[in-house]
């Protein structure tokens, strides 16, 4: 990851073509850290807001890319690049398959895109499909993160650790409540309803 004060730095150099990069490579915290650096007056808040949500969207596009042509045998090595081991993988592709809006969406607002986004290409999940829900979940965070920026971007040191924290506490929360359902389910299944 960038340092913080390095990103903007940069921002403050070299405008919106590295607003585009940073956001696509290092995500939310860039798009806090650019509409930091609008509210000091360098660059046009509409224009973080409009180039923050192309980068996401960019950056989102190339995880697709590599899911959907990793599919066609991709070395297991490039999938560990992206945290994805095989049977990772073909879970997260069975789970797609079921419930890709939903899960596409979700993915948005947690630290669970590395995961999902790549799947959604191995999954074949329609292009269009997949832009059209990315697109709806990038808008409203992408709004929400150059609010965040802009009023509260001095402590953006603070914000990505918070940031994180939230995020891993939504997934761990929402995982042992999945968890709970399915041995539920199983224990049903296997024992009956008694």
């Amino acid at each position: 990851m960038v340092p913080p004060d390095t990103a903007v730095h940069l921002l403050e150099q070299y405008g919106y073509l590295a607003l585009f990069i940073a956001v696509a490579v290092e995500g939310p915290i860039m798009t806090i850290i650019g509409a930091f650096v609008a509210g000091q007056g360098y660059l046009d808040i509409v224009a973080v807001y409009a180039v923050a949500a192309a980068g996401d969207l960019f950056g989102d596009l190339v995880y697709y890319g590599v899911g959907r042509l990793g599919q066609r045998g991709a070395p297991a090595k490039v999938w560990r690049i992206f945290g994805l081991t095989s049977e990772r993988l073909a879970h997260a592709v069975r789970y797609i398959e079921r419930h890709g809006a939903k899960i596409l969406l979700f993915a948005k607002y947690t630290q669970t895109g590395f995961l999902i986004l790549p799947a959604s290409g191995a999954a074949r999940m329609p292009i269009e499909k997949f832009l059209w829900y990315n697109t709806l979940g990038t808008i409203p965070k992408s709004f929400a993160l150059v609010l965040i920026g802009y009023y509260f971007g001095y402590a953006y040191k603070s914000i990505d650790n918070y940031f994180t924290k939230v995020s891993l506490l939504f997934f761990g929360t929402l995982c042992i409540v999945g968890a709970y359902f399915m041995i539920r389910q199983y224990l049903r299944a296997s024992y009956g309803d008694r």
